[in-house]
């Protein structure tokens, strides 16, 4: 769904007139009815959605799901918003116009579904109880339908047409001297409408028509001359000339020039022929198979063609109810709500529920797809840009604000990491899954990590660790594959929403040259065969480790071209039996010379010492004689 067209220049976009075309559903047409978002983040009528709705949307494609619900649930915010903006009137017209397009389709139970549900908010509409009158009879339950036509003709009696329905109901059910008595009425109060004359017409000429003193009137008038009346009461047929003018008007949608009601069509089709005797009733051209309708409410509505969505809305219609903000990419929940994005993840990250309603969100969480509301969006920047501009631009500061990667860096306090080492992690705690969030959506994928240390939080090194890959489960928790990337040295410690952060500057091992780097490159020679020979000691924690680890690394060429050193030593430093304490001080270490200098004496340690002693095996007990 697009958004609308620019205002012209000078003119405040938020005083443009919107027509109704923004808040029609994309299926029918037609205004929204029920609205529902689906997953992709389209909004549709519910009736048009169908049930548990269609396996993919019908503007985009997308695979439709609705997580942990059975069946579609209306969107609470989209709701308000069409009460606010669209008068009451325009929404049961526009329901009434709904039930006729069902009704058009041969869908005749999901009219009487709406027009139900219409008649339940506005008992006293009678356009309403119309519609249901035409969708019971088109699923053949005329005494119901019976029902809400007498209804109508005792709240409006001068609704014409609905005594003319009337008669017809009064018809199918065999009553055919009640329907005469309907028609006759229907004819007193609009002289020129021509169907219900023709009925009656119809059934005067049919050899078993009861005589009553309607029928002898009409039968005499039929003889007289056009405009007269009989007796004063009973209106006369036309002649046949007049019969086709105006004919003519009511397909033309100007009949019933004597009413006070507008008039328009339905769908509902006609008994069929060979019914009783009874042939159809209406003119091939634009009867055969429809009943005209009558609806006061949509004349008065369709001056209502262009709205003013910015007179109509507040900021405070478009705020979440979290952050108490202007919506931020709103996501719609499927039990109905509203949030944005980040709010809502904030609170999936504590409890799979909905903050409101409480409702289980644990497949929706599970799904892990929290697609934006497209029409919020449009309404948003249809009714306020100014201030949704304002809002872009705030979240815009935010992220700029997690990308520093010096200042008030994400801290995850949990174990040592070390350059160009891998280091997965699972995380389940809130304030760690809001963390994660942040830096994949900032665009760096990178937070420090640091071990805990008495009466400071965390310790005075740590390494920048960045995200390869994310695996969330269904529960919220997530698998987090990162590897290490340089080393930094804390300068001042911070919170930012639960977790902590740091400023830092970053380390960089000391470069040496001439007879140093050459000592140096024997000093690393030397240390690394150590290190092959530790790995292939052979015994059961050697291939333990091998396993969990991987092979050492190769030999780097130029020791000095990476600014934390080679490799192979901080793979050798994460996996000797060293204490955490210990390993810090070789990690913040900024002497090659002195951190190879350090492992060359562990290594030396741990292969002088004789090979572990494999248990004897037990001795059999002995027999007893």
């Amino acid at each position: 769904m697009s958004g609308p067209s620019s205002p012209p220049a000078g003119e405040s976009p938020s005083a443009q007139p919107l027509g109704l075309d923004l808040l029609s559903c994309p299926c029918c047409r037609l205004l929204l009815w029920e609205p529902v978002t689906a997953s992709c983040g389209h909004s549709f009528c519910k009736p048009c959605l169908g049930g548990a709705g269609p396996s993919r949307c019908p503007l985009c494609q997308e695979r439709l799901e609705l997580p942990g619900i059975g069946a579609a649930r209306c969107s609470v915010v989209l709701c308000g918003i069409l009460e606010r903006c669209v008068p009451r009137e325009r929404r049961l017209a526009g329901l009434a116009e709904r039930v006729r397009h069902r009704l058009a389709r041969g869908d005749a139970r999901e009219a009487l579904r709406m027009a139900q549900r219409g008649v339940e908010l506005a008992l006293e509409c009678s356009c309403l109880r119309l519609c249901r009158a035409e969708a019971l009879l088109a699923l053949g339950q005329f005494p119901q339908a019976l029902e809400d036509l007498d209804a109508v003709c005792r709240a409006e009696p001068g609704h014409h047409e609905a005594f003319f329905r009337k008669g017809k109901v009064l018809l199918e059910m065999g009553q055919r001297a009640e329907a005469l008595q309907a028609w006759e009425h229907c004819l007193t109060l609009s002289p020129h409408f021509q169907l219900a004359r023709r009925e009656m017409e119809k059934i005067i000429t049919e050899a078993d028509a009861p005589q009553s003193c309607t029928a002898a009137h009409l039968g005499d008038a039929h003889l007289s001359s056009a405009g007269s009346q009989v007796d004063g009461g009973s209106p006369v047929l036309p002649s046949s000339t007049q019969t086709q003018d105006q004919e003519g008007e009511l397909a033309d949608g100007r009949g019933g020039a004597g009413c006070e009601h507008s008039q328009d069509r339905s769908t509902l089709p006609q008994p069929e022929p060979g019914d009783g005797g009874r042939e159809p009733t209406d003119t091939p051209a634009m009867f055969e198979h429809r009943w005209v309708i009558d609806n006061k409410e949509e004349t008065a509505a369709a001056k209502c063609t262009q709205l003013c969505l910015g007179e109509s809305l507040s900021i405070s219609d478009l705020e979440c109810s979290l952050c108490i903000r202007m919506f931020f990419e709103p996501v719609t929940t499927p039990c109905g709500h509203t949030f944005c994005k980040e709010c809502l993840e904030r609170c999936l990250d504590h409890r799979p529920n909905c903050p409101l309603c409480k409702q289980s969100l644990r497949e929706y969480l599970k799904a892990g797809r929290y697609s934006p509301t497209v029409l919020l969006q449009d309404i948003m920047l249809a009714t306020f840009p100014t201030q949704l501009a304002e809002r872009r631009e705030l979240h815009r500061a935010e992220m700029a604000e997690l990308s520093n990667l010096t200042k008030n860096i994400p801290i995850f306090v949990c174990t040592m990491s070390f350059p160009g080492i891998p280091c997965p992690l699972h995380v389940f705690e809130p304030r760690y899954r809001l963390m994660i969030r942040r830096c994949q959506e900032s665009g760096t994928r990178r937070f420090g990590m640091c071990i805990y240390e008495n009466g400071k939080s965390f310790a005075d090194y740590g390494c920048m660790l960045e995200i390869r890959q994310v695996e969330l489960l269904a529960d919220g928790r997530s698998l987090v594959d990162t590897i290490g990337r340089q080393r930094f040295r804390v300068l001042s410690r911070g919170h930012r929403d639960g977790y902590h952060t740091a400023d830092i500057e970053f380390l960089e091992d000391r470069k040496v040259s001439g007879e140093e780097l050459q000592e140096l490159q024997c000093l690393h020679e030397s240390t690394y065969r150590l290190a092959q020979r530790f790995c292939e000691h052979g015994d059961l924690t050697s291939r333990h480790i091998l396993m969990q680890h991987g092979p050492l690394p190769e030999k780097e060429e130029d020791i000095q071209a990476s600014a934390d050193g080679p490799t192979w030593c901080w793979w050798l430093i994460s996996i000797l039996p060293l204490d955490p304490s210990y390993q810090l001080s070789l990690f913040s270490c900024t002497s090659l010379r002195a951190r190879l200098s350090q492992l060359q004496r562990i290594l030396t340690a741990l292969l002088q010492q004789p090979p572990p002693r494999h248990l004897l095996p037990e001795r059999s007990p002995r027999r007893r004689l």
